[in-house]
Formats: C-alpha cells, structure tokens, sequence
C-alpha cells in the first residue's frame, strides 16, 4: 500500500492568499468547491488508515487443532456503499448544507475502519463587503491558500494529526439560510414560526438577487484560481436567471391577474340556402314512369322531374266520378219529388257533359224513376178518391131510406091515433091497435140503423180522406230522407274525387323552384316509390346563404338574437382567408333532438352581410360547406379561467346529499 503521510488535509488547503491576510472575499460557490474538496481529501485519508482494532480472541471452547494451520490476519474490508441519507448529504453538499467539521461522537467502527459521519452546522453570518473580515468569526484566519498552491505539495504530517478533527479551524460556507436538520433522539426540538422561516428566505433571497456583499461586482484577483472564478461566474449567472425568471413570472402572473380575455362560444355549423333545400316527395307513392332530370341538373320553377304510372290514379278516379255523378242525379230527382215538379232539373256539374253517355245514361234512368214513382202516388191516390165518393153515395142512398123511414113512421103515427081513439070508444078490437104499435117500432128502429150506418159510411170517407193525405205525407218523408242521404254521399264522393284527382294531378312531379337536383333517389323505369320517401332534392341558387349552426342548450343563454359572430371557413386556406363577421338572425324557440343520436339543441343561423362576402376575393360558397361560428360573450382573466373549475368542484364538494 502506498504511504500516504505527505498527503495534507488541513484547513490551509482551502485558503488563498487575496491581497494580503485581512483582505478574504470567497464567492458562496468557491466556498462550497473548497469544502466539498476538503470533504473528499478526509474521507480519502481515513478509508486507507490501518486497522487499528485489537486481534479477536478465539473462545477457549475453539482452540485449533494441533497441526492446524493459522489463519492470516482479515484484511480490513472495504467500506459500504453508503446510504440514501449519505447521497443527500453528498448532494447538498456543493451547496453549502455539508460541512466537513465531524461531531463530537466517537467514531464508528465499520468493516475495521475508523470513520467519522458528518453533521449539519448551524450557518454562518454573511459575509461582509469586500475588503472586511468576518465579523462574528470564533477563531482568526490565516492566510487563503488556494488547493493548486505548489508550496504545499507535499508537505510532511504526522499521521496522528490527521484524526484530531476538533482543532479545525471552520472555513467559509455560503451565506444562504438554511433549515435545520432533524433533531436528534432526544433532543429538544427549536420552535420556528412560519413567519420567520418566510421573512428569514424572503431576506436572504432579496439580498442574493439584489448582491448586497458585492461579491457579484468583484474583479478577479491576479493569481486567482480558476474554481473560484468559475464559482463567481455561477453565481452571476444564477442570479441573472432567477432575476429574469422573476421578472418574467411577474409579467405573466399579472397578465393573467389583471389582463381580460374574450370569452367566446365556438360552435360548429355549414352553409344553408335561406328557403332550406326542397325536398321531393310523393304522398302515396307509384311506379317511376318517367325520369326527366339527373343529379347536378339544374332546372327552373315548374319543370318536370318526374312521372309516375297514372293507371290506377284515373281508374279511382272515374269511379269516384260515376258515383257522384249517379248521386247528382238522384239528388235532382229527389228534389222534383219534394217539390211536386213535372219533371227533375238537370244538375249544373251535369250540364257541361250531357253529351257523356255516362250522364245521359244516368239522367234517363232518374227520370224514369221519377215518372213511375209519380204515377205510382197518383194511382194510389185516385184509388182512395173513388173510395171517397163510393162512400159519399151510399151516404146519399141511406139518408134517402132514414126519410122513407121517417114518412112511414109519420103515416103509422096518424092511423095509429085513429085506431086508438076508436079503440078507447071500443069500436075496434086490441088486435089493430097492437099491430099498429108494432109497425111503428118497426119502423123507428129501421129508421135508426139507417142513421147508424150513414155515420160509420160518413166515418170510412174520412179515414180515405186521410189516407189521401197521409199518402202525400209519406211520400214527402221517403223523399226527404233518401235526398239527406243522397247529399252526405255526394259530399262524401267530392272529397274522394278531389284526393283522387289530385294524385292524378301529382302523377307528375314538376320544381317548386329553380335550382340545382341533389340526391336523385329514382334511376329505374318501372322501380316503385315507396309513400313518404325523399325522391330528389333541389338545392335553390338563388336565396341568400346562411350559417345554420346547432347550440348546446348550456350555452344558449350567452346567444341572443342581433349578437356578433366571427365565421371561419374550414374548407378554405386559413393562411388567405380572412375571419368573416356574421350577424345571429334567428335562434330557436325550443331545444330539436337528433333522431340518430338523441342530443338535444338549439337551431341558430346567423346572416352574411354583402359586404363581408367581397372579402373572399372570388372565394365561391356552397350550400353545405363546412364553418366554424365564433360567437363572443363575456370577459375574464386567465386566473379566473383556471380557477372557475377549481372553485365549482369546492362548491359541490361539501353539499349533503
């Protein structure tokens, strides 16, 4: 093993001579250079120290063998590697939280080696300006000597002056605060207020930013060494950047405190004519017949663009017609009956096609019918007239015997008080008179039936006589009722004849302006079109277009009607194309939900001006072009941007629910 007796590690090492012994200005980083140099030198000097432990003496149970052969003396095992406290130590070390002044404890044995462990120290005062000693310094300093001085190469020392550490003189160490190290078992722990632990750093910080000791400002001395130039040109450029990164933190924490920023609610939207695209439809569907248009066509208002089979529209639709037709004329006829007419009135929807053979046809067989229904009540009422005279005369005949009667009766009377005077004389016997009275009754009850019989006749010409009018009566009634239901069918068959012209009349399908054909659905002659479905759309060319954008409901009560928006076009280079200024003009009454993906929102559009379109120099719009809606709302700062989320979540955290 090498002999290490000329290596030095006393406290000259770390000095340098600077204009002479009272004139010592280390930078804070030399400082920490020095000692992490003086550091490394001690524990380089105490790892190759020789074991100075005494020999272990074997248990007197374990005496060795005669013949055995003695072992060889153990080699001092190397040291541990050291642990995470020690590589923090050593990490702090450079900046002035090591020093290289062991504590009063006895050293540690380990792997047979005397080592010492390093303690935290209390920090220095500050160093003073340059040119002035340390104030408060405990023991005087000589003279610095820098670590490269060749007159300390190699200078004599004992061995045993290597392991007396207390006489040490402490070296500089960096002036920055410093907190203390944990208290050791036992120990009393030192209270420090937060207060002065943030006054002491907020001090020291001022004063190394703002290079109160001026080591900042020093020049170079002649002869200096090279570490601590590189530590004064550390420390320079440390606290040129904590001062710009201070400067600029301050700059940014006050635009983001203090400088408002636009909000703004971005929604995406396309291109839409003013009128919407016309869709084409039919109600009931058919069979393409005819395809006069194709995609990308352009047409005018009223051209055809479709037909469809017109077979079963015409085939409905005279039927329709032959029954309203047949219930015109019967309502004629049933009119004329009402009224008593010689004949029906022709019907004015008739009149126009009596050359028809259906309308004549129709018009000849109600008026059969209503001559025959004529003829029909006449008979039956002439049958009741002569009924009534028939019973007139055998009233005549009856009243003719009731006088007869009468005249006898008045005859019988008279012979009957001549018989009845002789017989009081007894000139005649009982027997006449008997007879006579007899002949009387007779006759009086003769007389009576007659007149019994002239009332029941008298009471038969009454009932024909209302039978007569209970006829017409009847005949008015059937009349009236089956003319009611006559005029509900006609209603009933005018409707059906309208829907059923008027799906002949949709047959074929014409522009309901002019504009361009998108989407043709029908390409097949003969395919069928289902009722309902969209067959072609045309998109107009000439309405004004709008950005028709959908809004989350969240956001709804920032849009209002008038509002400014920004427009982008995505379709167009960004780079050339300039951000178009919109106007809302029209925002939706209520929410309208996706059929596809169920969300719900709000329809807004918002109107180009003129002038705003002359911005794109030539740039063509096209209805369904993609935008982008920028519509500007309130202002806030950018803390409040970031904060706003915190602070809501601190609302909802604490609620019970």
């Amino acid at each position: 093993m090498k002999n290490f007796d000329h290596v030095h590690t006393d406290e000259r090492v770390a000095r340098r001579r600077v204009g002479g012994a009272d004139d010592e200005v280390v930078a804070p980083q030399g400082q920490a250079l020095i000692l992490e140099l003086q550091r490394l030198r001690q524990a380089f000097e105490l790892d190759n120290l020789p074991d100075q432990r005494p020999p272990l003496r074997r248990p007197a149970n374990d005496e060795p063998r005669q013949g055995a052969r003695r072992s060889r003396p153990a080699r001092p095992k190397r040291s541990k590697k050291k642990g995470k406290m020690g590589r923090v130590l050593d990490w702090l070390g450079p900046f002035g939280s090591r020093s290289d002044v062991f504590d009063a404890e006895p050293p540690a044995a380990r792997g047979g080696r005397v080592t010492r462990e390093p303690q935290f120290m209390t920090p220095p005062p500050a160093a003073s300006a340059r040119g002035n000693p340390w104030p408060n310094e405990r023991q005087a300093r000589g003279p610095i000597i820098a670590p490269d001085d060749p007159s300390l190469m190699n200078m004599p020392r004992s061995r045993p002056e290597l392991l007396q550490i207390d006489d040490r003189r402490e070296p500089p160490r960096i002036a920055a605060p410093q907190l203390a190290p944990p208290a050791l078992a036992g120990a009393v722990p030192r209270e420090r207020s937060v207060t002065r632990v943030v006054r002491t750093g907020l001090t020291a910080g001022v004063a190394f930013l703002a290079n109160r000791d001026g080591s900042a400002d020093a020049a170079a001395a002649p002869g200096e060494s090279i570490v601590l130039r590189a530590g004064r040109a550390y420390e320079n450029e440390l606290r040129m950047g904590l001062r710009v990164l201070l400067i600029v933190g301050g700059l940014a924490g006050g635009w983001m405190a203090f400088v408002p920023l636009s909000g703004a609610v971005v929604v995406p939207g396309n291109l839409v004519v003013q009128s919407n695209v016309k869709a084409i439809q039919h109600p009931t569907g058919g069979v393409v017949a005819k395809i006069a248009v194709s995609n990308g066509m352009r047409v005018n208002a009223g051209d055809l663009l479709l037909r469809l089979d017109s077979t079963q529209a015409q085939a409905s639709l005279q039927v329709v017609s032959k029954q309203l037709d047949e219930v015109r004329a019967k309502i004629s006829r049933l009119v004329a009956e009402r009224d008593g007419l010689p004949k029906p009135a022709i019907p004015p929807e008739l009149s126009t096609r009596l050359d028809d053979g259906n309308v004549k046809t129709v018009l000849a067989s109600e008026a059969s019918l209503f001559r025959a229904r004529v003829t029909a009540r006449e008979s039956q009422r002439e049958l009741l007239q002569s009924k009534v005279s028939q019973l007139g005369e055998e009233i005549i005949g009856l009243e003719a015997q009731v006088s007869s009667k009468a005249k006898q009766l008045e005859l019988i009377t008279g012979e009957l008080t001549g018989v009845q005077d002789l017989f009081d004389k007894r000139l005649v016997p009982i027997a006449r008179l008997t007879a006579l009275q007899r002949e009387s009754a007779r006759i009086e009850g003769e007389r009576g039936q007659l007149l019994s019989t002239i009332a029941e006749t008298k009471t038969k010409v009454d009932e024909a006589k209302l039978q007569m009018v209970r006829l017409d009566q009847d005949v008015r009634t059937e009349v009236v009722k089956e003319l009611g239901e006559a005029q509900g069918k006609e209603a009933e068959l005018s409707e059906r004849s309208v829907a059923a012209r008027d799906v002949l009349e949709r047959i074929e399908m014409r522009a309901p302006t002019s504009g361009v054909i998108h989407q043709l659905n029908a390409h097949t002659i003969g395919g069928v079109i289902r009722p309902g479905d969209t067959i072609m759309e045309v998109v107009p060319d000439s309405d004004d277009l709008q950005i028709e954008a959908r809004l989350q409901p969240n956001d709804i009560d920032q849009v209002r009607k008038g509002q400014q928006a920004f427009i982008r076009f995505s379709a167009f280079n960004q780079r050339v194309t300039p951000q178009l200024i919109g106007q809302v003009s029209f925002v939706s009454p209520d929410t309208t939900r996706d059929q596809q993906t169920g969300t719900s929102y709000f329809t807004v559009r918002i109107m180009l001006p003129e002038e705003e379109r002359r911005l794109l120099a030539g740039l063509q719009l096209v209805s369904g072009m993609p935008a982008e809606v920028f519509m500007q709302t309130g202002s806030r700062t950018m803390l409040s941007y970031l904060f706003k989320p915190i602070l809501d979540q601190f609302q909802r955290a604490f609620v019970e629910r």
